[in-house]
This record gives C-alpha cells, sequence and structure tokens, in this order.
C-alpha cells in the first residue's frame, strides 16, 4: 500500500524532515528573477512568444494524423494543403474546433536520434543519438534563452507510478544538466503558486524556504569533503538551490498575477494517470498565462508502457506497439491518441480563455504535439509526424496547413532540425544549424539539413 505524502509547515520543520523534503523534489522546478510582464504589455510591447511541447510516448502513427481522402505514398514532391478543405482523421478528432489554427506536418525525419528504440530520450528534443544521454541542450531551453522569463522551461511528467517524483527524460538545459521534471501536479503546483495558494499549499511554499536554506548549507558544508569527481555533480545540485531560493523570493513578488491564474486543484493528487495528466495541463497552461515561463516541455513517454485501462483499453502500450498487422491493433491505440489530442485542445481552450492585448495568449502560443520516437514503437524515424496548434503570434505559417513533405533521401527533404531552427528564427534566434547532421543525406540534391524549414516561416 502506498504511504500517502506528507505536507510539513514551517513549524514542524527539522533538520531530518527538512533533508527527507529534498528527496521528495523540493529542488524540482528552477525559478529565476521575475519578468514584469504586466508593466511590458502596458508599455504596449508585444507578447513573449509561447511553446508547449507536448510528448507522446510509443511514437505517433502518421495514419492517425493524415486527413482522410488524402495518400500519403502517392504523393510526389511537397504537399501543401489548406486544412479547411480536409476531414481529420477520428483520432485527432479532438481538434477539429481548433482546426482553423490547426497544422500537420509529415515526412519530417530525425535519423540522428537513433532507431529501433522504445523512445529517443533526449534525441527528439536535441538532434544527437540518445544512447548518449544529454549531450546538447535541447532545443526547448534553446528557445527558453531567447526570449527570457522567470523559469526558463517548466518541466512536467507524466508517470504511471504515483511514487515518482522527478524523472530526468527528454529536456536537458546544457550538456550533461538534464531538466529534472516534476511527476507529481501537486508538488508542481505548490513550486510554481504555492505563494498564492491558500491553506496546504501556501505553507508548504514557506517551507520550502527554510528548506532550500537548510539544503544549501548542507552543501555546501560537505562539498570539501568529496572526491573531485563527485564535487561537480554537487555544485550542480548547489546552483540549484542557489537559484531555487532566490527565485522563491521573486515569486512571491508575483502574487497578484498568480492568483489570477491558480488553476483549480481537485485531480491534482489523483492515483489516476488520466486526471494527473489533465492535472499537468492546467499547469502548464498556468504556468504560460501567469508568465512564469515562456516554455514547458510535458513529457507523456514514460506512459509508453501504461495499460490505458482507464480509456478501457486492457493492453498495455508496448504490447500495441508490438502488434504490427493485427487488426486490433488500431481500435486499441485510437482511444489514447483521441485522449491525448483531447489534452492539446484542453491547453489551448484553457490558454484562448486568457485575454492578452487585443487577443489571447492562444494568439502568441504554439502547441507542439510530437513522437518521442518517431514514427513508431520502435521508430526508425525516416518519419517524424507532428500536430501543431497555434503560430506564434503570426511568426509562423503553420495555421490551418498540411504539409507533407517529400520523403527520406528524396529531393527536397527536411528534418527535425530544420523545423528547431525554424522555431529558433521566429523567437529571435538566426543560428544557422542546430545539433548534429544526419549523414545519411549529406550530399543529397536539394536536401538542406542546415537553415530553418522556410515554408513555415512567416
Amino acid at each position: 500500500m502506498t504511504t500517502p505524502q506528507r505536507t510539513f509547515t514551517p513549524d514542524q520543520l527539522n533538520r531530518r524532515t527538512a533533508l527527507k523534503g529534498v528527496t521528495l523534489g523540493a529542488g524540482a522546478v528552477v525559478l529565476q528573477p521575475f519578468l514584469n510582464r504586466l508593466a511590458a504589455e502596458a508599455r504596449g510591447e508585444t507578447p513573449p512568444p509561447r511553446i508547449i511541447f507536448v510528448m507522446q510516448g510509443n511514437g505517433l502513427w502518421p495514419h492517425h494524423i493524415q486527413p482522410k481522402g488524402i495518400d500519403k505514398h502517392k504523393a510526389i514532391g511537397l504537399v501543401d494543403l489548406p486544412l479547411a478543405d480536409l476531414e481529420l482523421p477520428d483520432p485527432i478528432s479532438p481538434l477539429e474546433p481548433f482546426k482553423k489554427r490547426l497544422g500537420i506536418i509529415q515526412n519530417l525525419s530525425h535519423k540522428i536520434s537513433g532507431g529501433g528504440d522504445h523512445g529517443k530520450h533526449y534525441g527528439a528534443l536535441g538532434c544527437f543519438n540518445w544512447r548518449r544521454g544529454p549531450l546538447a541542450q535541447t532545443v526547448d531551453h534553446a528557445l527558453a534563452s531567447a526570449q527570457p522569463s522567470p523559469i526558463p522551461v517548466v518541466g512536467l511528467a507524466v508517470q504511471p507510478s504515483v511514487e515518482a517524483v522527478i524523472v530526468n527524460t527528454v529536456s536537458a538545459i546544457a550538456p550533461k544538466r538534464p531538466q529534472p521534471m516534476v511527476c507529481q501536479p501537486d508538488i508542481a503546483f505548490q513550486s510554481l503558486f504555492g505563494s498564492v495558494a491558500e491553506g496546504n499549499a501556501g505553507k508548504a511554499f514557506n517551507a520550502r524556504n527554510k528548506l532550500l536554506d537548510w539544503a544549501r548549507s548542507d552543501v555546501k558544508r560537505v562539498q570539501s569533503e568529496l572526491p573531485s569527481m563527485d564535487r561537480e555533480k554537487l555544485d550542480i545540485y548547489l546552483d540549484t538551490f542557489e537559484q531555487m531560493r532566490t527565485r522563491q523570493d521573486q515569486i512571491a513578488t508575483m502574487k497578484d498575477r498568480l492568483k489570477a491564474n491558480v488553476p483549480v486543484i481537485d485531480k491534482f493528487n489523483s492515483k489516476i494517470v488520466t486526471e494527473r495528466f489533465e492535472a499537468q495541463c492546467a499547469i502548464a497552461a498556468a504556468a504560460i498565462a501567469s508568465g512564469l515561463t515562456n516554455v514547458v516541455t510535458l513529457d507523456a513517454s514514460p506512459t509508453a508502457y501504461h495499460t490505458w485501462k482507464e480509456l478501457g483499453v486492457t493492453v498495455d502500450g508496448h504490447s500495441i506497439g508490438h502488434m504490427t498487422g493485427h487488426p486490433d491493433r488500431d481500435k486499441l491505440c485510437t482511444p489514447i491518441r483521441k485522449f491525448h489530442a483531447e489534452r492539446v485542445a484542453d491547453l489551448a481552450r484553457r490558454l484562448d480563455a486568457v485575454k492578452e492585448g487585443n487577443g489571447t495568449v492562444l494568439d502568441n502560443t504554439l502547441i507542439v504535439w510530437m513522437s518521442d520516437s518517431g514514427e513508431e514503437h520502435h521508430g526508425f524515424c525516416s518519419e517524424w509526424p507532428m500536430v501543431l496548434l497555434g503560430n506564434l503570434g503570426g511568426r509562423l505559417k503553420t495555421a490551418g496547413r498540411f504539409l507533407q513533405f517529400p520523403k527520406y533521401q528524396s529531393a527536397g527533404h527536411r528534418t527535425i532540425a530544420n523545423f528547431y531552427l525554424a522555431l529558433l528564427h521566429a523567437v529571435g534566434d538566426k543560428r544557422k544549424s542546430f545539433g548534429e547532421i544526419d549523414p545519411a543525406l549529406e550530399g543529397l540534391r536539394d536536401v538542406n539539413q542546415s537553415g530553418p524549414l522556410t515554408e513555415i516561416l512567416a
């Protein structure tokens, strides 16, 4: 039986409980000084572009996002069609209300991330082989660097296990510096909104300040006693605690903006995966709307092995992935895919409800729903399907379009690296390359791995 997690108030904290609190994820979310977004809006400044990555575990099958009536295999060259004239397939039908803001892109490759495995981990948002770990900064942090905010990237994860607090999965701040992904919505909520929350959440926020003070003093105390090989790891922890303590103070100054966007707590302590997923989406939208961050990475890839009984599916995701050719495979997977589509639609609805300037926060946001492993359960990544919602305030020409690029190694083929470069260019980072290149594409006619995906840039 799972032991319920205890929330400590400041007067209950002692040395022992403080250290226990660290292991329970007190250092899960890294914060940095707040930039007053409301003041910027009052000065007439353009709202910053925001991006939310939603990572789908077990692959995103191309036919599940292919508009009806478009034969994927007969097309020659670039296919560019208005979505208004096309019918969405059933697995992504929950996105129909946002069809005018929707973009579907097929046939971008990402073989450099590695092939044949269940997931590509850091390689998905980076452009390097996943087996090399957090080799370099992933694109979410590169985007965050181009548009500073109090929290560079809010990292959230959906885990089948209710005990999991923090995982390191898909996002990297820098080489060998993974982004902690918070798995428990209540902990993420307390970290982000505890300063304005009532009851236990508010008490936990104050308790965390005291806990962080003790934690960083303990780190400093033992630092000189460790071997050099461990000292580097400890430096990272110390840096995290120092940043967190400073940023906790900064969050306390944001109470008015935060209070207006605090999500309702109802499913944050649920043991049901689908409800925790919904809660994480509420946190993601609130973090964006409150101005805490401009980039959220919501990683659902850890659910790749989950059995979605909550959705009426009785076969686990891993087994479904290995049912290629089985007549029931689509029937089993479609409810899972539709649930993810509903979460993307929920994010969009929440952001569209928050007024900003002459529009809404959604107007300046892009939601990227993509696979963690390419086109299949064991994806070899010659294609990496993705669904986009939004256009970053007109910086992208993705809304209402279906784009299908030429297949792998054909003239005109493009890669995920080109897509990431387009996002970076859209937020002001004009770099010419991102990550490593696919050697199998070098020298091919009209296959350029450097530079942005110009077809989607405004």
